[in-house]
């Protein structure tokens, strides 16, 4: 008999009508869309910086990160946010992230993830960590240390491989 040990829990969500996944364990909250004061001089896809429980949070907006069109249609946007692994996994950067809306929690055993063809799509396959079906969608489970890292090393070299 198998049990819910044998999977691992994501929170699925919808950017640009295509489905993407986190661990749950990397979600703290999510949040629903609030003022973000910009920051100069910073990326078009760092849209500033809110307060979370005291304490700054910069805000990635997900779409223009992805190289896609800006949403228009903002009524239902969240912010996820993420708990980052930095370096060598024992800094951890907090980061919110702009997502058009959650659908849910989905457990998905190691087994019906399957690798991502690397088809020069929006997402090079190197920034997921594969993909899985459920119901009727396929869903992108990102990597979000390596798509998300504030670095300067990282952020420029998933710029470019992003786009």
């Amino acid at each position: 008999m198998e049990t819910t040990s044998d999977s691992t829990s994501y929170l699925s969500f919808l950017i640009n009508e295509e489905y993407f996944a986190v661990k749950i364990q990397n979600v703290l909250e999510v949040l629903e869309m609030q003022k973000i004061i910009p920051i100069p001089k910073t990326p078009k896809y760092i849209r500033g910086v809110i307060n979370f429980r005291g304490e700054i949070l910069p805000v990635i907006d997900t779409r223009l990160k992805f190289n896609m069109i800006e949403n228009q249609n903002k009524s239902n946007n969240v912010i996820i946010v993420l708990e980052i692994n930095q370096d060598d996994n024992e800094n951890k950067l907090l980061v919110g992230t702009i997502a058009d809306s959650v659908k849910n929690v989905v457990d998905v055993k190691p087994l019906d993830i399957m690798l991502v063809p690397d088809f020069n799509t929006i997402i090079n396959s190197e920034y997921t960590d594969g993909i899985f079906k459920n119901e009727n969608n396929f869903i992108t489970i990102l990597n979000i240390d390596k798509i998300f890292s504030l670095n300067n090393k990282n952020q420029k070299h998933s710029q470019n491989q992003l786009s």
